[in-house]
């Protein structure tokens, strides 16, 4: 098979897995499922809180913060789902395969308003954080998988997602560390 005939043939198949997906979203995840309902309130909910928790002298540095772990996290979901380690079976749109709520809104937010406690209030961030991926994974991820929102393959389990959690929080607070100190600095010209 030459290249033109690969490329079309992975083409052709994206088109059928995305009519499956959005047939499957319309037959079990709509707007008549709790799953959609569940979806919107674990995007909506936590946007309520952190509007008024979040602590608005530091916004930018928390939102950063926030914005990293959400990017690391996404496309770690995106490799995970991409390789059926992790798959998302009633998600809130049916166009958008993904745990988009999850890594896009609850455990950002979840890990902003733990970043801004622990530096309010000088607190171990790596505690905190282990601790909290600990609670996230076998907490949040354990009911995701009794009530069927995500489903582990190919050895996939809830302390990898934990040690993922981990290495999403470090590296977002490492990112947002570097960025402050670049703030700090004058620059020469």
């Amino acid at each position: 098979m030459n290249e033109a005939q690969l490329y079309q043939r992975i083409y052709e198949l994206r088109e059928q897995l995305s009519g499956a997906y959005s047939e499957y979203w319309q037959h079990f995840s709509d707007v008549s499922t709790w799953y959609f309902w569940f979806n919107l309130a674990s995007i909506v909910i936590p946007f309520i809180i952190l509007y008024f928790a979040i602590d608005r002298g530091r916004l930018f540095e928390i939102s950063f913060y926030g914005y990293s772990v959400h990017v690391l996290w996404s496309n770690a979901d995106v490799f995970l789902v991409s390789q059926n380690y992790l798959v998302h079976p009633h998600t809130l749109t049916g166009f958008i395969p993904s745990g988009i709520t999850i890594t896009a809104v609850l455990l950002p937010v979840t890990f902003m308003l733990l970043y801004q406690y622990c530096t309010n209030k000088g607190k171990n961030f790596y505690l905190y954080a282990v601790v909290m991926s600990f609670i996230f994974a076998f907490g949040f991820g354990g009911f995701s998988t009794i009530v069927d929102l995500m489903r582990m393959h190919n050895g996939m389990n809830l302390l990898y997602l934990t040690f993922i959690d981990i290495a999403v929080a470090l590296l977002a607070l490492w990112m947002t560390r570097l960025f402050l100190k670049i703030k700090k600095t004058k620059r020469k010209i």
